[in-house]
């Protein structure tokens, strides 16, 4: 394969060099002048553990995304330090937040910057767009993609899905001359999506039929036609959020970005709305990214999942508006996605509930992720993630080793964890005659269920063991993404750790759905039932924060760096309830923060406060 890139390389940009009367001597792949590499662009455990099928198709059609690294201006602080500003009462640039406007004027690239990468990928015949200000669409050839980044791609097969992927990391020339200006192309770069085309990208919901020990037990229960579990009003009052809300605020002002991959009908997030007595005073809307179908229905397509996070959203904020924001499920797709949230600037809060291991994934697009997460920081959002349901073993059964789940592990997002609420609250059995569980609140890992296999007609422990294992809050240390500031004095790894946050996503303590039109139910019976997941983590601290907004009378920015920055108060920090027992497989809870369900579990009323005390010393 490389022998194949080596002549189609040497042929063509020596015949095309002569075309354009380079001047600067041939490297060694046949590219004018010295290159260098952008690290961290290939899935090399992906790879290592996929079957090789060979060479790509040299005519196969491949779409790029390329990200651009931040400047840092003369006047201005370099990036990083500005967003840590905003959220840093008595700072200059303190809630001094920016407009979309403003972000790419002061920290993207330089158009001309754009355009001599654009050129010069043009002169192997590839065409280019430029989206969401100063990030590249680039189209072309496997042949022509090979031959621009001095990479090859082959055909993989892993896990029933077949992809596309380069075998090493892409180089660029650090000396490109383009309208009379020399530019260092690879240093330019942040990463590269589109390069592989594997996608295993998932929702964060689990029900409790995907136990089967549990008899009868389906999505729907025993009934379709109405919803069993946690009910809104039961979640805000376990979290104190019901005198918050009795207050007056609602959310009012705020809007919430609902970043999702699949389409859902707003006319079941009404009907939920309605079917609970929440007075919803807050708009909804939804954009289409990348043309996908918006306010439609279809069962498979995931909608339960963009059901559930408009509904629960918008029912512990019922003042604020929401807006859906809809791409189709590819990796370009999920780039896109955050892109034009942080982009259209409409939105003060962000929750989304879709993800994968950080293993399938190459650190160049989790880079490029991470960079929409840190523009929506600089123009003050709040943006949350579900850290995954596979506690400390994200990428299980793949790769059996801890691993943590993307976007959550991404250091501008907060990741949000999941705990197990006693059932007494919810008021709900696990099962028919079967009610054991945590008596406290405790971290979810469904290891809790095992002695009780007999319960479950499980005829051992062990047995249930792998029933179960590793179902529970998404926890551990990102492998692409440093120990951010505000963790610092809350673990040493040096590392991102995460969740940041939690909140009841246990099954069996768990929710109901309304979707008229999944897999489970339809018009005529709309619930589906024994749902969570950190799915329901998201966005309820979402519609959390929205009240956040309101309370604090402005934007909290990035919620990570002021909740971390909170005093200490009960064991972790203000605002916060402890949670000190329980584990996801890998980690325990104990006191303070930990990689189950991070700083705690909100104490809505208080957070406000203790936020309010912060940004007014």
């Amino acid at each position: 394969m490389r022998d194949r890139v080596g002549r189609v390389i040497l042929v063509a940009t020596v015949a095309l060099g002569l075309c354009l009367g380079w001047s600067l001597p041939v490297a060694a792949t046949g590219r004018p002048g010295t290159e260098a590499v952008i690290h961290g662009n290939t899935a090399k455990w992906l790879i290592a553990n996929s079957k090789d099928l060979g060479a790509a198709a040299l005519g196969e059609q491949v779409t790029l995304l390329i990200g651009f690294n931040y400047v840092t201006p003369a006047d201005m602080p370099a990036l990083p330090t500005f967003i840590q500003d905003t959220v840093t009462p008595g700072n200059l640039y303190f809630h001094a937040y920016l407009t979309p406007r403003q972000f790419v004027a002061t920290y993207d690239p330089s158009p001309t910057a754009v355009a001599a990468l654009s050129a010069y990928l043009a002169s192997y015949g590839i065409t280019t767009t430029v989206t969401y200000a100063n990030r590249l669409e680039a189209t072309g050839s496997v042949g022509q993609v090979e031959q621009a980044l001095s990479v090859a791609i082959n055909a993989y097969q892993f896990g029933g899905h077949s992809y596309f992927a380069n075998q090493q990391s892409p180089s660029l020339p650090t000396a490109y001359t383009y309208d009379g200006v020399s530019y260092d192309l690879a240093t330019m770069v942040s990463g590269v999506s589109g390069l592989l085309t594997y996608n295993a990208l998932h929702t964060m919901t689990v029900n409790r039929s995907q136990l089967p020990a549990v008899s009868g037990a389906t999505p729907c229960s025993s009934d379709c036609s109405s919803p069993q579990g946690y009910s809104p009003q039961q979640i805000a009052s376990a979290y104190d959020a019901t005198s918050v809300q009795n207050s007056g605020v609602t959310g009012s002002g705020v809007t919430i970005a609902i970043a999702t991959l699949a389409p859902l009908l707003s006319s079941d997030a009404q009907a939920f709305w309605s079917y609970y007595g929440i007075h919803r005073t807050g708009t909804l809307a939804q954009v289409s990214v990348d043309g996908a179908p918006t306010n439609t229905s279809g069962a498979g397509q995931g909608g339960s999942e963009s059901s559930l996070d408009v509904e629960r959203s918008g029912a512990m904020a019922p003042g604020a508006n929401i807006v859906a924001y809809i791409a189709p499920n590819t990796n370009n797709g999920f780039v896109d996605l955050f892109n034009t949230v942080v982009s259209q600037g409409k939105a003060q809060v962000m929750s989304t509930s879709w993800g994968l291991a950080e293993q399938f994934e190459t650190q160049g697009y989790a880079t490029l992720l991470n960079q929409a997460f840190e523009q929506g920081a600089a123009e003050g959002m709040s943006l949350f993630a579900a850290s995954g349901d596979y506690g400390a073993y994200d990428a299980y059964p793949q790769y059996k080793a801890p691993a943590v789940d993307s976007p959550a592990s991404s250091t501008y997002i907060t990741a949000a964890g999941g705990t197990t609420l006693p059932q007494s609250a919810a008021g709900v059995a696990l099962a028919p005659g079967v009610n054991v569980g945590p008596t406290t609140e405790a971290a979810w890992g469904w290891s809790y269920l095992v002695p009780y296999y007999k319960l479950f007609g499980v005829p051992s422990a062990q047995r249930m063991k792998q029933l179960v294992y590793p179902v529970g809050s998404g926890g551990g240390y990102s492998v692409y993404f440093n120990q951010p500031s505000w963790q610092n004095g809350f673990q040493s790894t040096g590392q991102r750790g995460l969740p940041d946050v939690a909140l009841n996503a246990d099954p069996f303590t768990g929710y109901a759905i309304y979707d008229s039109s999944s897999v489970y139910s339809n018009s005529t019976d709309p619930w589906s039932n024994g749902w969570g997941g950190t799915s329901f983590a998201a966005p309820q601290w979402a519609g959390i924060t929205a009240l956040l907004d309101q309370a604090t009378g402005a934007p909290i920015g990035l919620a990570t760096d002021v909740f971390y920055h909170l005093p200490p108060s009960g064991g972790t920090v203000s605002g916060f309830r402890d949670i000190s027992s329980g584990n996801n497989w890998g980690y325990s809870a104990s006191a303070g923060w930990d990689p189950t369900t991070g700083l705690g579990v909100p104490d809505v009323a208080e957070l406000a406060a203790a936020i309010s005390a912060y940004n007014h010393p």
